[in-house]
């Protein structure tokens, strides 16, 4: 069986009266499927075969996934690997970093980097980018290499498979063991980079799951699972608690000595793999910031 970047094939389990059941059983974008169908890149057995005949028990039906061309500023920064497999790359994201274009900024993002990071290996794809941080957060990122792992890990997204857990160091003494925030998120009509909590009815839902690590009278470090995945959730829930994250400039008016951004981190997530389908968990260490700030907490 071919499989790399650019290839994924599958056994067939059982027969199949035609070949989108095999498909859909293998959960295959269906997108993927009619492009690949169209430009004959669909294979059953190393040999094109109409989708409407049979799959018999045993036979290889393999997807080819063209290459792609990319352009990128030129940009390159050091990216932290933490794990690599044919269909993703697991990084370990530095603060200070945005992850995609602005309009002060058109050169110096970490989409840039990857680009350029494929480039430099002869790889020939499309930087997809699973999950996404904000500039000052730092942690756990996926990249998928290609369209079938990329909607393999969206939908895993989608159905909170994918799980996302992170430390924020925040103000004040957290009192919960464990707390639950169901609080929709909306734009600030005010001002369009802020997010506020607002009515159920408006905005959209916004569920984050909170345990105290550890607290002091002054500063605690709090876990957070994301539930949903709303822009800034984690940073609007802990400020609507009435803990904001130490150094975050849009929800928290306090400053800090030696903190030049919001400290939150994301060291933990788990899905599975797109290809196998087994169980993947990847865990880092807080960022040195983090690490560092926490010796207040005594």
């Amino acid at each position: 069986m071919i499989n790399d970047e650019y290839n994924v094939s599958f056994v067939a389990k059982r027969s199949y009266d035609k070949m989108s059941e095999m498909i859909d059983e293998f959960k295959i974008s269906k997108r993927l499927f009619r492009r690949s169908y169209l430009n004959k890149d669909i294979y059953v057995n190393e040999e094109f075969r109409r989708k409407d005949l049979p799959i018999i028990k045993g036979e290889v039906l393999r997807i080819h996934m063209p290459e792609e061309e990319t352009q990128a500023d030129d940009f390159s920064s050091d990216i932290d690997i933490v794990d690599e497999t044919i269909d993703y790359i697991v990084i370990n994201k530095e603060k200070n970093i945005l992850v995609h274009e602005t309009k002060n900024n058109q050169g110096s993002t970490l989409y840039n980097a990857l680009i350029n990071l494929f480039q430099s290996r002869g790889l020939k794809r499309r930087v997809r980018l699973v999950n996404r941080l904000d500039m000052n957060t730092t942690g756990l990122m996926v990249v998928a290499k290609n369209p079938f792992a990329h909607y393999s890990l969206m939908q895993q997204m989608e159905d909170g498979s994918f799980r996302k857990k992170y430390h924020a160091v925040v103000d004040g003494s957290f009192p919960y063991d464990e707390i639950v925030v169901e609080k929709n998120i909306k734009t600030d009509e005010n001002d369009h980079i802020k997010k506020m909590i607002c009515d159920d009815g408006d905005g959209d839902y916004a569920k984050t799951i909170f345990k105290k690590v550890i607290s002091s009278e002054k500063y605690s470090i709090a876990e957070a699972e994301l539930i949903t995945g709303r822009t800034h959730q984690i940073r609007l829930h802990l400020a609507y608690l009435g803990f904001p994250i130490v150094g975050d400039t849009l929800y928290n008016d306090k400053t800090y000595d030696d903190v030049d951004r919001q400290l939150l981190h994301s060291f933990k997530i788990s899905f599975n793999d797109p290809r196998t389908n087994e169980e993947r968990h990847y865990e880092v260490s807080d960022h040195a910031d983090i690490i560092n700030f926490s010796k207040k907490i005594i």
